[in-house]
C-alpha cells in the first residue's frame, strides 16, 4: 500500500464509527443452524455500528468486547470526518449459529477508501455484533495500539 493509500485508509478507520445508516440487499447464505433473518441482523449490526447517527453508548453495545474499546470509540465519533462517511455491505455468509463472514466497503465523502474488505461478526447473549478481531484489524490499518486488540479477550460467542 502506498502512502496515499495507508493515509486514505487511516482516516477511513477513523471515520468507521460514523458511518452512514442504511440497509440495502445483500448477498447471504445460511446454514442450517442459523435463522433465515441473521443475514438481516448482521447487516444491521453492522451498518448501525458505523453509522454517523449512531451514539458512542450505542456503538459499544454493537461491538463484541464494545466496552473495551470505549475510548477509541468515544474519540472517532468527535471527529468531523465522521460524518461524511458511509459503509456497504455487500454480503453476508453465516459460518454457523454463531458466527458470520461479512463482506463490506468504506467510503469518505462518497469515494471508496476501503472496499471488499472481510470481517466477521459473532453472536452473543442472542445478540450479532461487529467482531472484535475485525475492530482491531482496521486500527491496526490505521497503525493505532489499543490495548484491548493485543490482549486476546475476545468474549465466545453464544
Amino acid at each position: 500500500m502506498d502512502n496515499r493509500s495507508a493515509r486514505s485508509a487511516g482516516l477511513a478507520v477513523s471515520a468507521l464509527l460514523s458511518l452512514a445508516v442504511g440497509i440495502s440487499a445483500c448477498g447471504s447464505s445460511s446454514s442450517s443452524t442459523s435463522s433465515p433473518n441473521d443475514a438481516a441482523l448482521v447487516k444491521q449490526a453492522w451498518t448501525n455500528f458505523f453509522a454517523g447517527s449512531t451514539s458512542a453508548a450505542d456503538k459499544i453495545k454493537l461491538l463484541q468486547n464494545g466496552d473495551q474499546f470505549s475510548q477509541v470509540i468515544n474519540e472517532a465519533v468527535g471527529l468531523s470526518i465522521s460524518k461524511t462517511s458511509s459503509a456497504t455491505v455487500s454480503s453476508v455468509v453465516i459460518n454457523n449459529s454463531t458466527t458470520a463472514t461479512v463482506t463490506y466497503s468504506i467510503n469518505l465523502g462518497g469515494q471508496p477508501a476501503l472496499q471488499n474488505q472481510t470481517g466477521t461478526a459473532v453472536k452473543v447473549n442472542g445478540s450479532w455484533l461487529v467482531g472484535d478481531s475485525s475492530f482491531c484489524a482496521l486500527l491496526q490499518l490505521e497503525g493505532q495500539a489499543v490495548p484491548a486488540c493485543s490482549t486476546g479477550t475476545s468474549t465466545s460467542a453464544g
